[in-house]
């Protein structure tokens, strides 16, 4: 079931119980104050002729008398006890799984609320059927113990026509005869998907805030990927790096600074990932290949607040995404809304499309040749008189092209148009570079950043697009459009 609509019931539920109890100690608190000692004694002692309109309670003990209650659905079958070692209830059927704690609770204490609206019929009345309500087949059975070895049962069947809410059902105490009209709420209906928890990491954050959850280092495996995609979380503090500024830098099978927006789409899924439904708990090796998880087509492995973790994905098809932990024991349901970026992963997906990422304060000339000649920029600059700290330093920037001294504006805005470039085909291997390059721009760092230049050379490959060789980096095309507006923003200098 969709979580949102889950939620929505749990709360619908919830204001409903509220508003009953409400309803019933102001029905009960009507006329003199004076309380009619046989008021409740009708479960047992009402008559055909005076059950019209009746109201009270299936049972009434306490919620700290209770020791199990036993729920029977179409679902199956959920045994809530009270495990006094944990302080906390548990579920028979769901041992080593993680349960729904607040779900369970809801429940629970629930069955020591349920109250009637009206005495509809008794079992010995002339031409009574438990089929005609539904009672011949229970949709719901509840078997409530409490100390002194109390119990009471009480069986649901269909639901009571004309009233306001939908989740009134014909209903039967165990060993009393009368057919009572019960509110009985949804989740009493439900199965796994209620009863087992959706936040799929909740054993790995146990006692951790979602703020301060952290994600290290990535790898990704599977259809999608040749061999391992290894991301590693970015610590380059030096501008003059082209992996300064990004997040994650992929280390295999390339090199390569990881996009931004994809980085943190995929840390953020990864951080708040929450499943859709619980599909399925304690699969077979038929059961999880009927998912496609016998042979995930994706595998992510991580790093989750410093614990290994491994979520293994199913192929994407119509709208659904199948996933299960490593180790774990539920099947889970995830849909595109629930998604950024999982159910679409690839390294073009990944990589960051841009050729080039100067960091502008790092650049302490720029060198651009061509066949229509060659531009040259440089740039000196000079400290902040007013810079309090070494750490803190402002300065002042000069730029000259070809001698000339231009505004600071218009060599930031020739940055940005250098960063500009766009991958069009990725890791061309096959490429060879032959003769001179058609475009070479050297890149010239200011001394504290570590190197003194890189240079990219770029060849053309056909009308469109031109090949880009930049050390051992790998092979990428760029747009001939980019390239020649890269030279009439150098010639205008």
């Amino acid at each position: 079931m969709n979580k949102k609509r889950r939620n929505l019931i749990l709360l619908l539920a919830v204001t409903a119980l509220l508003g009953g109890m409400l309803w019933w100690v102001m029905r009960s608190g009507s006329g003199d104050g004076a309380e009619d000692p046989e008021a409740h004694e009708h479960i047992h002692t009402a008559s055909d002729s005076d059950h019209a309109y009746d109201t009270g309670t299936l049972f009434s003990e306490s919620a700290d008398d209770l020791k199990q209650v036993v729920f029977r659905n179409e679902y199956g079958q959920y045994t809530a006890y009270l495990d006094k070692e944990k302080g906390e209830i548990a579920c028979k059927e769901l041992a080593g799984l993680p349960v729904n704690n607040a779900f369970l609770e809801y429940v629970w204490y629930g069955v020591t609320d349920m109250t009637y609206s009206d005495i509809v019929t008794t079992t010995d009345a002339e031409g009574y059927s438990a089929k005609a309500f539904g009672l011949d087949k229970p949709s719901l059975t509840v078997t409530a113990t409490f100390a002194g070895g109390k119990k009471y049962t009480f069986t649901a069947g269909s639901k009571v026509p004309g009233h306001d809410s939908d989740e009134v059902y014909y209903t039967l105490l165990k060993g009393d005869k009368h057919v009572y009209a019960c509110p009985i709420d949804i989740p009493f209906f439900m199965g796994d998907s209620y009863f087992l928890n959706d936040d799929i990491f909740y054993e790995y954050d146990e006692g951790i805030e979602s703020s301060d959850i952290q994600i290290g280092d990535i790898t990704l495996s599977g259809n999608a990927f040749d061999g391992k995609f290894v991301m590693k979380v970015n610590r380059e503090a030096n501008l003059s790096s082209p992996d300064y500024g990004y997040d994650y830098v992929v280390t295999s099978p390339i090199h390569w600074p990881v996009k931004r927006s994809a980085s943190s789409e995929l840390v953020y899924d990864l951080t708040y990932l929450m499943a859709d439904d619980v599909v399925q708990r304690n699969p077979t090796k038929k059961q999880l290949a009927s998912y496609g998880l016998d042979r995930p087509s994706l595998t992510v492995s991580f790093r989750r607040n410093g614990k290994s973790c491994v979520l293994y994905a199913s192929k994407y098809d119509k709208e659904t995404l199948y996933v299960m932990l490593k180790g774990g024991k539920i099947v889970y349901l995830l849909k595109p809304a629930s998604l950024s970026i999982l159910h679409e992963l690839s390294p073009e997906n990944l990589y960051s499309l841009s050729e080039l990422s100067v960091q502008t304060e790092a650049v302490s000339g720029v060198t651009v040749t061509a066949a229509q000649g060659t531009t040259r920029i440089d740039v000196t600059r000079s400290k902040n008189e007013k810079s309090m700290a070494e750490s803190d330093v402002i300065y002042t920037y000069t730029v000259e092209a070809n001698g000339e001294t231009i505004k600071y504006t218009v060599y930031t805005n020739f940055i940005k148009q250098l960063n500009g470039s766009v991958i069009q085909r990725w890791n061309v291997e096959d490429f060879t570079a032959q003769g001179e390059p058609d475009v070479t721009v050297k890149i010239a760092w200011f001394d504290n950043y570590g190197r003194k230049a890189d240079t990219v050379k770029f060849y053309r490959c056909n009308d469109r697009e031109y090949a880009a060789v930049w050390g051992d980096k790998p092979v990428n095309t760029v747009s001939a459009t980019w390239l020649n507006r890269l030279l009439q923003s150098a010639a205008q200098l």
